[in-house]
């Protein structure tokens, strides 16, 4: 897979390395901060896990997003170690 990257002009990798980076922009907060930062009460246990099962949706959303995320940055990673 690498030596099929690594035959691609150096511009198309950049532009595609940029659209992974964005995808990764508005996933990572999407996760974080409007979905976990809602849902878990840092001094409560208990109140977290009420909270995830009333918005089990919600929080595979951001489970999602979270695989996202991790896909896109292995990918940027693989295009970086190409030459």
């Amino acid at each position: 897979m690498i030596e099929r990257i690594a035959g691609v002009s150096p511009r198309f990798k950049a532009r595609i390395a940029g659209v992974l980076y964005a995808i990764i922009i508005i996933a990572a907060p999407l996760a974080e901060v409007f979905v976990r930062g809602r849902l878990v009460v840092y001094s409560d246990a208990a109140a977290t896990a009420n909270n995830i099962l009333a918005h089990e949706t919600l929080y595979r959303l951001a489970g999602a997003a979270d695989l996202i995320t991790f896909t896109c940055a292995a990918a940027v990673a693989l295009i970086f170690m190409s030459r």
